[in-house]
């Protein structure tokens, strides 16, 4: 039969209808018709977010210089003018420095961004605030429309559709106004994907690498790239980090990288580089925070305080949450569709895992929505296709925090970490569907056993700083629920005099008797101290002036960190040269005496202290050296007292004690010195800081500043009493 052909029928061209003729009753129509619906529907949708874009945001964000930018733009600009740059994770140094260049924006902080993330914004730092963040809009324009033609060529969409999911993103939009680099970290991780697709493995390896300097969870993608063995890749990761590394090192030198990797790095991956019972960042660290540990001030309701829970559940719920988003990798398959979908899921994963969050950070879904839509369209169709844009917007719906405030049970006050968990899962599902080979089954049992040994390990590093965590709550002083940080108390008779960190900046704030009143200047007021009789304040403009409370003293220009001696008869404090800060001391007693300096430029003083004899004990960085303790008196001769990385000293009153902090383990702790023999005692454990202690007039009673159970360097005051 097969040698036999068959004569083909004669087909006349009136037997089928012309293209633009549809036969009556065609069960075409309605699909035809339901087609151009939803292409209207999509470029109507586009139209509306864009013109939104248009006429609100991007307006908004070219008028006002608000909350981030203006971190980049300070600590870029401190970089630009050579200056000091060891202290730029000090929230009053940081503050001290906003003030001095006249930046409005009311509080200013750089935790828990990376140094080198700040460099984005180097070129334009030269420029005043304003006209730098326009200019920054502008490079984010123009990165967002090569992102739409870069995410196009990636996914074959159609265009509409690449609009159509970066005009609904209410993040994007939030990235704008907030002057953020979300935009540029898309842009990067796009690139990386679109170079990986397409074979370019050491170029992809180097831009996770170098995204890695914008945002620490990049990174995992070079765990990803072994998951594949694509060794290229990790190469180029390697070269990408130590790049970034170097070039931090470089700009911003050896201590502020230090105390990024040593203090804030460890805060920021539990979740508590920030206020971490805040359930609006909606993260699975805040959840847990909020469900099983008390915190006095910030959570004094948790569901059972039980921080054990804490340190077991988020490292698995972690675990949980990203592991498959290796497991279902298959190393086997380089098809760009399930390269889309392996490289979609671990960013959603990063993102599910993330520990704080803000709404502008899901800027980034852009990337795995448009990966993701083509699957869910052949899965589920058009439906499929609208519950994936449908979760994608509630991801960024802006009010979810106030629909979690509503409720009365912490559980239901983050839907939105439901709603990425659900996203990405969904990812995860799709991952799943694809066919996978059967001979890797035996990787994934390696990996699986990997990730629990590493949960473990979590869990125990978890439990060990628990460990003591909470036991100066017993010494813990009432805090007015407004004041965000309680900062370098002084005392004055039955008094505490601190700096509080409020929403409207730093000020004066005196308590007495559980009663807080605040001094509520036009300036911030960052520093404070005491005598007898007097107070004196620094407040920071344009520069930094001293000012005393009795109004027959004159100010004290160019000058900050004020410290008096017990017996009122001295003012010391610190006046910058060149970047350095050194030590004045004026006589109180005596009108009209000049101020003397007594340290040189070589010392850079960071506190100091008075002794009964007018003398002080001070930290200083030596020449660009770790923070030590030396001795200085009024004649200018400087002996070291040989304690290394110490800072805060405080003598006691009677001349007997030395109270200081000294860090270890990436953690400022209390000690305690006898000034008679010498003998050194430490009186703080806990995997936290305590910091900025000062003595109360008896010579036996410390207060202290203690950030344990809350945010890093949100600290709360102390009062222990010395046996």
């Amino acid at each position: 039969m097969s040698d036999i052909s068959l004569p083909r029928p004669k087909v006349t061209p009136s037997v089928f209808p012309r293209k633009n003729k549809i036969p009556s009753g065609s069960a075409q129509i309605p699909g035809r018709v339901a087609a151009g619906q939803v292409v209207t529907i999509e470029w109507i949708l586009c139209a509306m977010m864009l013109a939104y874009f248009g006429f609100h945001t991007l307006p908004a964000a070219w008028k006002t210089l608000n909350t981030d930018f203006s971190n980049y733009y300070l600590t870029a600009r401190l970089v630009r003018e050579k200056s000091k740059t060891s202290r730029i994770y000090e929230w009053i140094w940081l503050q001290r420095q906003k003030d001095h260049r006249d930046i409005e924006q009311r509080i200013i902080s750089l935790v828990p961004i990376t140094p080198v993330s700040t460099l984005a914004v180097w070129p334009l730092a030269a420029s005043p605030p304003l006209l730098a963040k326009r200019c920054w809009l502008v490079v984010n324009v123009v990165l967002t429309l090569a992102l739409l033609v870069m995410l196009q060529s990636l996914t074959n969409l159609p265009f509409r559709r690449i609009v159509m999911v970066a005009a609904m993103s209410i993040p994007l939009n939030k990235n704008f106004l907030f002057g953020q680099y979300y935009v540029l970290l898309l842009f990067i991780l796009t690139l990386g994907c679109w170079c990986y697709v397409r074979q370019k493995h050491l170029l992809s390896g180097l831009l996770i690498g170098g995204g890695f300097g914008l945002k620490i969870f990049p990174i995992l993608y070079l765990v990803y790239f072994l998951r594949r063995r694509n060794f290229k890749a990790i190469g180029g990761g390697i070269i990408g980090v130590t790049v970034v590394a170097i070039l931090s090192i470089a700009v911003f030198g050896w201590q502020a990288n230090r105390v990024f990797v040593n203090q804030v790095l460890p805060w920021a991956l539990r979740g508590e580089g920030l206020d971490p019972y805040n359930l609006s960042s909606a993260s699975i660290a805040t959840l847990m925070h909020r469900l099983f540990v008390y915190e006095p001030q910030l959570n004094p309701k948790p569901t059972f305080h039980a921080p054990w829970l804490f340190a077991v559940l988020l490292p698995f719920a972690q675990t949980l949450l990203f592991a498959p988003s290796l497991l279902l990798v298959d190393p086997t398959d380089s098809n760009p569709r399930r390269l889309h979908l392996e490289w979609a899921a671990v960013l959603l994963g990063s993102l599910a895992i993330s520990t704080l969050p803000a709404g502008y950070h899901f800027t980034l879904l852009i990337l795995p929505v448009c990966l993701m839509w083509r699957a869910i369209e052949e899965r589920g169709g058009l439906v499929a296709s609208a519950a994936l844009i449908l979760l994608y917007v509630a991801i960024g719906y802006p009010g979810w925090k106030t629909v979690g405030a509503m409720s009365r049970w912490t559980l239901f006050s983050v839907p939105r970490l439901y709603a990425v968990v659900l996203l990405c899962f969904v990812s995860y599902g799709l991952l799943a569907w694809q066919k996978r080979n059967g001979k890797q089954n035996g990787d994934m049992r390696v990996w699986a056993g990997a990730l629990v040994l590493l949960m473990l390990l979590n869990i125990s590093s978890g439990l060990r700083h628990q460990s003591g965590m909470y036991a100066d709550y017993q010494w813990r002083l009432p805090i007015s629920a407004n004041v965000l940080q309680a900062n370098g108390p002084a005392t004055q008779h039955d008094a505490i005099l601190f700096t509080a960190m409020t929403p409207s900046g730093y000020h004066t704030a005196i308590q007495k008797d559980d009663h807080i009143s605040f001094d509520l200047g036009a300036l911030d007021q960052v520093a404070v101290t005491a005598t007898p009789a007097e107070r004196w304040t620094e407040e920071t403009g344009r520069e930094s002036t001293i000012v005393s409370n009795l109004p027959d003293r004159k100010e004290i220009r160019w000058a900050e960190s004020p410290v008096g001696s017990p017996d009122g008869r001295w003012l010391g404090y610190l006046r910058e040269e060149h970047g350095a800060a050194s030590i004045w001391v004026r006589t109180l007693d005596q009108q009209g005496s000049r101020d003397t300096k007594l340290t040189s430029n070589e010392f850079d003083v960071l506190e100091m202290s008075f002794l009964p004899n007018g003398s002080f004990i001070f930290s200083a960085e030596f020449n660009g050296a770790r923070p030590a303790l030396f001795l200085t008196d009024q004649s200018g001769t400087i002996s070291a007292v040989g304690s290394e990385e110490a800072r805060y000293p405080a003598v006691s009153p009677d001349g007997h004690w030395l109270a200081f902090s000294e860090l270890q383990s990436g953690n400022w702790h209390l000690w305690l010195r006898d000034l008679h023999n010498g003998r050194t005692s430490r009186l703080t454990h806990a995997d936290c800081n305590n910091l900025a202690p000062t003595w109360e007039s008896d010579s036996k009673t410390l207060v202290y500043a203690s950030d344990c159970g809350r945010a890093l360097w949100f600290t709360a005051l102390c009062r222990r009493r010395i046996p």
